[in-house]
């Protein structure tokens, strides 16, 4: 009994989901435990929030489909930081861009999980930058950082791929193998 809850502990330490949770969570924290070091917190967080929203569209599948959807979060989380920055200020057309922005992001869900990836990351970066005190002069200043986090992610994501290419489908196989003998 006590050597099967040892065996299921092994198993999570070598999962996929656990890999796959350490790299996002060591890409998420780096940036605001070296803001903070250096004293800039605020930057180290914002650049934190761009990895975390980046992080949303790394699925597993083929690295073609992650690349893409990684590039187009960041895209989108650029595009939207500078469009939220500028309008909230105007609480009618903060209104039309929530609504805009919800409904259409929301429909990405048709499309997969990592279309919804980008769509949440799109939503969430709208909800994240309407509270945000940045003066007009700082507007692109923020984007920026929030697409420096993006990018910190992707080549994370992306050397850690090159670094071991199969390593995702072993991962899987292996999972896989085990329930079959769980099953049998």
């Amino acid at each position: 009994m006590m050597n099967q809850k040892i065996k299921e502990v092994h198993y999570f330490f070598y999962s996929q989901a656990f890999a796959d949770g350490l790299r996002s969570t060591t890409a998420i924290l780096l940036p605001a435990l070296i803001g903070s070091y250096l004293g800039h917190f605020q930057t180290g967080l914002t650049i934190s929030l761009g990895a975390m929203v980046v992080s949303l569209t790394d699925a597993p599948g083929p690295i073609l489909n992650k690349r893409n959807g990684m590039l187009i979060a960041m895209l989108l989380a650029f595009v939207f930081a500078i469009i939220t920055a500028l309008v909230r200020s105007s609480p009618i057309l903060m209104g039309i861009e929530i609504l805009l922005v919800t409904f259409f992001f929301s429909m990405f869900v048709v499309y997969g999980q990592r279309a919804t990836g980008v769509g949440n990351a799109a939503v969430l970066i709208m909800i994240l930058t309407m509270d945000n005190p940045a003066q007009s002069d700082d507007v692109l200043l923020h984007a920026a950082y929030i697409l420096a986090g993006g990018l910190f992610y992707f080549i994370l994501s992306l050397s850690l791929y090159r670094i071991r290419p199969y390593r995702t489908a072993q991962r899987a196989l292996g999972e896989c193998i085990r329930e079959v003998a769980n099953y049998l």
